[in-house]
């Protein structure tokens, strides 16, 4: 029998079902600011161990980067404006994200950044050791839109 196909933000949302609780229920126990501590690092390995599984999946090089930046638009759940493409870098920027929606109609973007913005670095991480992400805002964090730039390290 053939699994349900769900969106990235499909995954996302089920997901916060359970990690908004449990990370709440840890800020209360131990405090806001171990329990945020302890919860990037789960969520920056298994970030990590995405990026790897996406390389396997669709190569190391920025145009399988461009791949997985459909899985994480598919649906609607990002509008993508491109900047740049080249075989050294891969620079878009996010000018509607339904992540940061959700998390903004729950009223925690900070959980929202933490649960998904933060987990882009690490993804990289896995992904590639000849990649690098720049990125300086994001709307969870209040911008106007998310500047990705991604480009082989020298």
């Amino acid at each position: 029998m053939n699994e349900p196909t769900i969106t990235h933000l499909e995954r996302r949302k089920i997901e916060a079902g359970v990690l908004i609780p449990l990370v709440q229920a840890f800020q209360r126990a131990i405090g806001k600011e171990r329990a945020n501590e302890i919860a990037r690092e789960v969520i920056m390995e298994l970030a990590r161990n995405d990026g790897e599984r996406w390389a396997q999946r669709f190569g190391t090089d920025l145009a399988a980067m461009e791949q997985v930046t459909g899985v994480w638009a598919a649906g609607g759940s990002l509008d993508i404006e491109p900047i740049r493409k080249s075989a050294e870098r891969l620079d878009f920027n996010v000018v509607r994200c339904r992540y940061a929606e959700f998390y903004k109609e729950l009223g925690l973007p900070e959980l929202g950044y933490l649960f998904h913005c933060n987990r882009d670095f690490g993804m990289v991480e896995g992904f590639s050791p000849d990649l690098m992400l720049r990125r300086t805002q994001t709307i969870m964090q209040g911008a106007d839109h998310c500047d990705f730039r991604f480009e082989r390290k020298g």
